[in-house]
């Protein structure tokens, strides 16, 4: 695999990196990055740390979920003849949060196609859990929307996702299969589904707590401190512009 990005700094590469533009009903868009995250760049490494969660929304679950999102601006092919993978380094800690409770604070290695098909592969966690996302969300046009959160329970990682853990994404459109690895370990593999011809990698922030009786709960003074590095993609990959 090549890398992606080498992460030297001072600051993300605006011309490799963009955040994400969600829409909203009204035909708006919503930019999800947390006022209070605050970013460093450098040494090939990327670290988002948000102390305190601040964004919600008492109406749209994608916006009360997604709390910080960016996307690489370029695409890449998902070749029908090959599995390709897509892989990078991800560390988690949860900020004066529970770790066991996923829904209230994780951080994700993601490759995704959010223009059309809008489907979603990601390796996630907190703190003490590794877990495998595998999402279709709204309006994608295959099939019924859908969120599932996986977690292998015997493959042990010791309840430490604090330092780096290798994560990969292998997708394969001529079987339609999906496989999420962590540290080289099956975490999840879905098999008889969609695949995408072209994605993106991201790297995101999230709660995954459902609005309730048209009230947000997703803030209790918690956050996330998250680090990516060494981005990967595949040697064969013909990279795209935005």
């Amino acid at each position: 695999m090549s890398t992606y990005d080498d992460l030297m700094g001072p600051s993300l590469d605006t011309a490799l990196w963009m955040p994400a533009r969600l829409p909203l009903p009204s035909g708006d868009e919503h930019v999800p990055l947390d006022p209070n995250a605050e970013m460093v760049v450098g040494d090939g490494e990327l670290r988002i740390k948000i102390p305190r969660f601040s964004l919600s929304d008492d109406t749209h679950q994608s916006v009360d979920s997604v709390k910080h999102l960016i996307l690489s601006t370029r695409q890449f092919e998902v070749p029908a003849d090959r599995a390709v993978t897509f892989a990078a380094d991800l560390a988690v800690a949860n900020v004066s949060g529970r770790p066991a409770d996923f829904r209230r604070g994780l951080a994700a290695f993601q490759v995704a196609e959010l223009e059309a098909t809008k489907r979603v592969f990601s390796v996630c966690g907190t703190t003490t859990r590794v877990l495998a996302m595998h999402e279709q969300l709204p309006g994608g046009g295959t099939g019924d929307p859908f969120i599932h959160v996986v977690e292998s329970p015997y493959q042990d990682f010791g309840d430490d996702f604090t330092r780096f853990r290798a994560c990969a994404i292998t997708l394969d459109r001529g079987s339609a299969t999906a496989v999420w690895r962590v540290d080289g370990r099956t975490v999840y593999e879905a098999n008889g589904t969609f695949i995408p011809e072209r994605v993106r990698i991201a790297a995101g922030i999230f709660t995954m707590l459902p609005i309730r009786n048209g009230r947000s709960r997703c803030l209790e003074g918690q956050g996330i401190d998250a680090r990516w590095r060494r981005f990967r993609v595949p040697h064969a990959t013909r990279p795209g512009t935005a």
